[in-house]
């Protein structure tokens, strides 16, 4: 599968200065996630006017998992769950906020798809260009799991948010093979593999692979193509 990378980038801690674009009452309801998340969107925003118009997809394995975790520890010890923290806990409440705040009313989309939700996500957003948008923003992002967690799923081993604005004619050509393993390579991290991703554009070139359980992803970036 073929796509344009317009622009991208790759988000650790939030930005206070751009959420101050978010009315404070709003602000104030954000989790560490969710503002890391709405950071990586209005930093390409501010770059890039058009993506008010612009459907988003969001991929996330574990979405916003230290407040649902906070609201199942509330439900052990017997006490009554606050609707706002529930409703907020829920995969798409990140997207509904920003749709509010940016005035943004395309589609949006969540995704979440176990150790592969990098590259489903991935490939929803290049399906989507494909067949009926021009230009669509993907956001994968992730927190470290709560400690309760730690033996059951150790990923990701940093905490960010990857957004990149895929577009159907423009930027750096960008494709995105999905074949099946015979040799598994080694696994990196989620956060390894998005880092390289991002390297790779700002390098302007290059191939990421990697493996999950017998499938082989990779993204490849042309140098021949990024520098023309």
């Amino acid at each position: 599968m073929r796509a344009f990378v317009a622009d991208s980038t790759l988000v650790q801690t939030e930005c206070r200065e751009r959420l101050k674009q978010i009315p404070a009452s709003t602000r104030r309801r954000l989790s560490s996630y969710a503002k890391v998340l709405i950071t990586a969107m209005l930093e390409l925003s501010e770059r890039h006017p058009q993506l008010k118009d612009t459907p988003v997809i969001l991929a996330t394995r574990h979405g916003d998992l230290h407040r649902t975790e906070k609201l199942l520890r509330e439900l052990v010890r017997g006490e009554v769950l606050s609707p706002t923290q529930f409703a907020l806990s829920v995969n798409n409440a990140v997207l509904g906020q920003y749709s509010m705040a940016a005035d943004n009313r395309q589609s949006m989309t969540t995704l979440s798809a176990g150790e592969q939700t990098y590259p489903l996500g991935w490939l929803e957003a290049i399906s989507q260009l494909q067949s009926e948008a021009k230009r669509v923003l993907l956001v994968y992002s992730d927190e470290v799991p709560p400690a309760v967690y730690s033996g059951q799923v150790q990923s990701p081993a940093k905490s960010f948010s990857h957004a990149v604005l895929l577009d159907r004619e423009n930027g750096q050509e960008l494709i995105l093979d999905r074949l099946v393993a015979k040799e598994s390579q080694l696994q990196e991290d989620v956060w390894g593999v998005a880092s390289s991703v991002q390297k790779m554009f700002d390098d302007g070139g290059g191939k990421v692979v990697q493996d999950y359980n017998g499938v082989r992803w990779s993204w490849h970036v042309a140098e021949s193509l990024a520098d023309n």
